[in-house]
């Protein structure tokens, strides 16, 4: 076909279309106010953003001015080398990241600057990053999460501005007496160290409107006496999971050495708490809580501890339960019922609200502790018992720790009679109770089928019920071929779905989902 053949003239003439029709989209764009250019472009990472300054003069110096700067180097995930030779792989990526940005706040007007976010797994050089903090006069929002910052800068930050303060590196927190934050909302704060107690309050009492706190605690902070007492909060999150043993040196527990949290927030809605650190937990009441993760644990067989600190610590762990009285969603960690004793019924309120419950038990008390839970929330619609997560690691922490615990086969101790049902069927099982998941049920202890059995009998609006069958542990260790031979397996499967498909049921609409995991040969 020759060039001036019709057929080569209709695809010219198309093509020239749509070089039209994508102009004239292009110019549509172009058209818009620098302000909705702006906007647009803060949606995209950053990186990407300043890439739109290729596509012409106009668009060369628009992404410089968008209102938030966002930057992620994660060199670490991205490293597949020896990691001796790691730093002189990273070092001079960073340079070439840190001319960026200081090019970059030499040329723009950084008042503009709404937001900034970086986030770097390497060591930056401090003199580059004072200088960016510094220039962020008016940022409503810091998310910094660096391997180290040094003692951090508040000076930046006096003129009232922030609204959002997230920290997540090494740096010192010396807060000045000058420094307050009447816009700031909400303050997270991970891995940072303060210069003592006194710093925490004093940042705490400069943030009058502060309604979202996170706190992680996973080393020594130098804080013994932890005060949060802020009236405007509404959702709290401590993570004071730094392993007890890392916390004291020689004779400390013998010299009276004590970790204390102290928590009064009256408008509190949320709160999820993890603490194995503090020797005293002190909490106000907080009656508007309709959301808590609760996971707090002292190693109360420790011999240096004295009966009346072990008793001490059982009240504060109550305490906290009953300043929660109208929880609608609550969720228990594993170690923590084993501070509750073997009775709640006068020692916990009657959850009137609670609807979902979700509790992982510890094994020395195990599932003795369900119908006194069971008594206490009468309105109860779902019920969890989750795959304790440390059950296979059990034997191990506890060697390390010089624990000595009876034979556990899931959550049982199949040494004792642990399950007694209770004579009075709980009002949520009559009423309310619809759902109902139970993991790491091994079906070779007489009491986990019992349980199950009754939970069946007498719920009477059940559901559903899910359970997740397992055969990792046998006879308190691992299971091999040795000591739970195929057939056996096989036979112990068949009994224990028969068992629970044959039993009687309290509502003829209950489905039961019994999952089974491969069959290991």
């Amino acid at each position: 076909m020759g060039l001036n053949s019709p057929g080569t003239s209709s695809e010219t003439k198309k093509m020239f279309v749509r070089e039209e029709i994508t102009n004239e989209a292009q110019d549509r764009i172009s058209q818009l106010p620098d302000a909705i250019l702006c906007h647009i472009l803060s949606l995209l990472p950053t990186k990407l953003a300043a890439q739109t300054g290729i596509l012409s003069k106009q668009w060369k110096n628009v992404w410089l001015s968008i209102p938030a700067l966002e930057f992620q180097i994660n060199l670490r995930a991205n490293y597949e080398g020896e990691w001796s030779a790691f730093d002189c792989f990273a070092k001079p990526k960073i340079e070439s990241f840190t001319n960026f940005l200081d090019r970059l706040f030499a040329i723009r007007d950084t008042s503009g600057i709404k937001k900034f976010r970086l986030v770097c797994d390497h060591q930056v050089d401090s003199r580059c990053l004072n200088n960016w903090l510094s220039a962020l006069h008016n940022v409503q929002e810091l998310d910094l999460d660096l391997w180290e910052l040094g003692e951090f800068p508040w000076s930046p930050f006096t003129n009232n501005s922030l609204e959002i303060l997230k920290l997540s590196c090494n740096v010192l927190l010396n807060i000045p007496s000058s420094v307050s934050f009447p816009r700031l909302k909400v303050l997270h704060l991970h891995s940072v160290t303060y210069v003592g107690g006194a710093s925490v309050e004093k940042l705490l009492s400069s943030c009058p409107v502060l309604e979202d706190l996170q706190i992680s605690r996973w080393q020594w902070d130098n804080v013994r006496n932890f005060v949060i007492a802020v009236p405007s909060l509404k959702r709290l999150t401590l993570d004071f999971s730094t392993p007890e043993m890392d916390l004291y040196d020689g004779d400390d527990y013998e010299d009276g050495v004590e970790y204390k949290l102290i928590i009064t927030a009256p408008n509190l809605e949320y709160l999820n708490l993890i603490d194995y650190m503090s020797d005293s937990i002190q909490v106000s009441s907080m009656t508007r809580v309709t959301e808590s993760r609760l996971s707090v644990y002292k190693i109360l067989t420790c011999v240096q501890r004295t009966a009346e600190q072990t008793s001490n610590y059982e009240s504060n762990v109550r305490e906290i339960f009953r300043s929660i009285p109208n929880v609608k969603h609550l969720t228990i960690g594993e170690f923590t019922m084993n501070s509750l004793g073997e009775s709640l019924d006068s020692r916990l309120p009657v959850f009137q609200n609670l609807v979902h419950l979700e509790i992982s038990f510890y094994v020395a008390n195990g599932a003795i502790l369900l119908p006194s839970l069971l008594k206490i929330s009468p309105k109860l619609e779902s019920l969890i018992l989750p795959q304790v997560h440390y059950i296979r690691d059990l034997h191990n922490f506890e060697r390390n720790m010089g624990i000595t615990s009876p034979n556990v086969i899931g959550w049982f101790n199949p040494e004792e009679n642990q399950v007694k049902p209770p004579q009075d069927v709980p009002e949520c099982l009559l009423f309310s109770l619809k759902n109902v998941e139970i993991s790491c049920i091994t079906g070779r202890v007489e009491e986990e089928v019992e349980l199950l059995i009754y939970l069946l009998g007498n719920a009477m609006v059940l559901e559903k019920m899910t359970i997740w069958y397992e055969e990792y542990y046998v006879s308190g260790g691992p299971m091999d071929t040795t000591n739970y031979p195929t057939a056996r397996r096989v036979q112990d499967r068949l009994s224990f779905t028969d068992k629970l498909m044959n039993c009687t049921r309290g509502s003829a609409a209950c489905q039961l989902d019994i999952q089974m995991p491969e069959l290991q040969l």
